[in-house]
């Protein structure tokens, strides 16, 4: 088993993820909606799309991950009583969307449980989610999929509802370096995932609207607070956390031979993927001799 010097770069998000993993021969088996939209049918209404993604759901106790954005908002308000509503409360600086997600729950009468992490519940949680996605990660942000899905199976849900994929859906573009690895991790943790907007229906007759008017429109008719619905789109990404627990560094030397790279730790982005990295090593341990060899 080898690493593939071409993956370990897609997954420091150094290249465009294109269905490479870090282990050399594996790839991520992507169907069209992940690879980028390149053909549409004619659009449909964008109501009854997704109210008809949202009628589908598989039969269970349903779980809404509510986030700050419009995409889980609309959801929110299309799937109203039919789910338990959760957010995730980061104790991270600048990056907790409680408010906004108390502000879309109390417009559209829904009660909000609200899941609240440490800087210690991220480094915690990170091996188990390199175990669960398999591959190394550039930012923490997909722990928090993590500690939100692990709380939802907690209280015994069995369906995690999310708004991923609007983006990608809506401006033709790729998830490959997201969207599988949230995935995994709420399967991870006993949930079936579902990403109505990647629903297939939904997927192929939207049309392409790189902004999202026609959601933000949709969000603000359903009762979503304006602000919210027409708040430009704000990429989440982690703040640094100190990951010094976790660090091997005669494990990380080891991978950078292999790779006949020299590690630059002075970013947060390399010091994630280098930890993260290693733990995976931990999970495989012949990269290293393979790669190496």
């Amino acid at each position: 088993m080898a690493l593939d010097r071409h993956g370990v770069r897609a997954a420091f998000g150094e290249v465009a993820a294109d269905g490479a993993t870090c282990i050399d021969g594996a790839r991520l088996v992507l169907p069209p909606r992940l690879r980028g939209i390149h053909r549409r049918d004619a659009p449909g209404p964008l109501h009854a799309l997704l109210a008809g993604a949202c009628d589908r759901l598989p039969r269970g106790r349903v779980a809404l991950a509510l986030s700050g954005g419009v995409d889980s908002a609309a959801l929110a308000a299309l799937l109203g009583a039919r789910a338990t509503v959760y957010t995730l409360a980061p104790e991270l600086p600048g990056y907790s969307e409680e408010a906004e997600a108390r502000a879309v729950a109390g417009r559209l009468g829904l009660e909000l449980r609200v899941v609240r992490a440490s800087a210690a519940d991220y480094v915690q949680a990170l091996p188990l989610v390199i175990a669960a996605c398999e591959c190394p990660l550039y930012n923490l942000h997909p722990v928090s999929r993590w500690l939100l899905a692990r709380a939802v199976g907690d209280d015994g849900l069995d369906v995690l509802v999310t708004g991923d994929g609007a983006d990608e859906v809506f401006r033709g573009t790729s998830g490959a370096d997201y969207l599988p690895i949230v995935g995994a991790l709420a399967r991870a943790a006993g949930l079936v995932p579902v990403a109505p907007f990647l629903d297939e229906s939904v997927a192929a007759h939207v049309a392409e609207d790189p902004h999202k008017q026609a959601l933000r429109s949709l969000a603000v008719a359903l009762g979503v607070p304006e602000s919210i619905a027409r708040r430009p789109k704000q990429p989440r990404f982690a703040p640094p956390i100190d990951l010094s627990p976790l660090w091997d560094g005669p494990r990380v030397a080891a991978l950078a031979q292999a790779l006949g790279r020299e590690p630059d730790l002075s970013a947060d982005r390399a010091r994630v993927g280098w930890t993260t990295l290693a733990l995976l090593s931990r999970r495989f341990p012949g990269l290293i001799v393979s790669c190496a060899a």
